[in-house]
């Protein structure tokens, strides 16, 4: 069986490097990380990840939410939000993009682990 694939969009390396640690750690094939919301429309393209953890601020031109906005419409690629800002306007202005979650930075790494291993037991169930 193969492991689902996530992409990381985070800005902070060592962020993303940790991340792409716990989520190895649980099972998951982190099928790239990138720090910007251009390239992550371009790998979202590329690779094809089962979701996107996606950091809210990212240097560049687009934020986060943007990002996320451009991949579902483009790819239909559901995408779960990491934030330190306040989880209530984040949603406001995520909504019409339905996020998996947001999970406040630091991570509670089990928190996300249920939250991604609920997501893609629910695309399997859709699957068959």
């Amino acid at each position: 069986m193969n492991k689902p694939r996530i992409l990381v969009v985070e800005d902070e390396f060592i962020v993303a490097f940790e991340l792409k640690g716990a989520l190895e750690g649980m099972g998951y094939t982190v099928c790239g990380m990138v720090g910007s919301g251009r390239d992550a429309i371009d790998c979202a393209e590329r690779e094809k990840p089962g979701c996107i953890l996606m950091d809210v601020s990212l240097k560049g031109e687009m934020d986060g939410i943007e990002a996320a906005r451009h991949i579902r419409a483009r790819f239909g690629i559901r995408t779960a939000f990491l934030s330190g800002y306040p989880v209530e306007e984040l949603m406001t202005r995520a909504a019409d993009i339905s996020p998996i979650g947001v999970f406040v930075k630091p991570l509670e790494y089990g928190e996300l682990e249920i939250a991604l291993g609920t997501f893609f037991l629910s695309r399997a169930a859709d699957i068959n």
